[in-house]
């Protein structure tokens, strides 16, 4: 009986020990494994017409992942600076209200607090901010590669493509007609998509962009990648689709589903 109760402490305190390694380990949790932070989004667009004085806007930098999901136990700044590549000149079209943002502790997220100089923009060509995190304030925590950019691209110009168009290739249920709707400052939705619809019928959307006269699809109501080489017809008004392509995925390497040619939409 006595060896049965030495056996039997001994294994309480072989699991007591076992214990209070694994409590330390979880204690210290914010130094067990690298965090990831990073942007949000990869890009965005910034839009005024008129000098409505400094505009403070929010650029989000997440936790993305990293320590089995575990909050931050402490306040973790991100060192940002701008990209040599950026065609926007500080003190111009905008101003840094610091070099590092906080994420605080148990959040999973911080905000990056961006000026824009909107009397200082560009009336005639747009310009970009590419922002780069640097560095976290511990090696517990690192700068995701592919989410450590940020691109804002600053526009002063705006175009007006609003209204109904006429276009003969657009499927029987839209009755040769679409309406271009402002969706933002120089983002536009398309009601009806060349040959495309539900049933082969209903109208498909899609979007687009006119900044400063560059011209670009940005997305479809079916979500896979759109492209296509677009123009604007400043005399008569017209918006060419050349080249349209629907793909089966998010990239070109997932192929070609439709290829849709050439279009034009001509306002009514």
């Amino acid at each position: 009986m006595k060896n049965l109760n030495k056996l039997f402490i001994l294994l309480m305190v072989s699991l007591t020990g076992v214990s209070c390694l694994v409590d330390d380990e979880n204690d210290n949790g914010f130094q067990s494994s690298p965090y990831t932070v990073g942007f949000e989004k990869s890009n965005g667009l910034e839009s005024y017409f008129v000098d409505e004085g400094p505009v403070v806007v929010n650029v989000i930098v997440n936790v993305l992942g990293g320590n089995s999901g575990i909050p931050l136990s402490q306040d973790l700044e991100v060192s940002y600076e701008a990209d040599p590549s950026s065609t926007a000149i500080s003190g111009n079209e905008y101003t840094f209200l610091g070099s590092t943002l906080t994420i605080p502790a148990g959040a999973s997220f911080g905000i990056l607090p961006l000026q824009i100089n909107t009397g200082g923009l560009n009336p005639d060509n747009p310009t970009d901010l590419v922002i780069n995190l640097t560095s976290t304030s511990s090696n517990a925590a690192v700068v995701s590669s592919p989410n450590g950019v940020f691109t804002i691209t600053f526009v002063g110009c705006q175009s007006d493509h609003a209204g109904v168009y006429d276009n003969p290739d657009l499927p029987s249920g839209a009755n040769g007609q679409a309406t271009f709707t402002e969706l933002a400052p120089n983002s536009f939705r398309i009601s009806a998509l060349p040959g495309i619809g539900f049933g082969g019928t209903d109208p498909v959307y899609f979007d687009f962009q006119n900044v400063c006269g560059e011209l670009t699809v940005t997305s479809w109501q079916l979500g896979s990648l759109i492209t296509s080489d677009v123009s604007f017809d400043e005399l008569n008004g017209n918006v060419t689709f050349d080249n349209l392509l629907l793909y089966n995925g998010s990239d070109e390497a997932s192929g070609v589903w439709f290829d849709l040619g050439n279009t034009t939409y001509s306002p009514n």
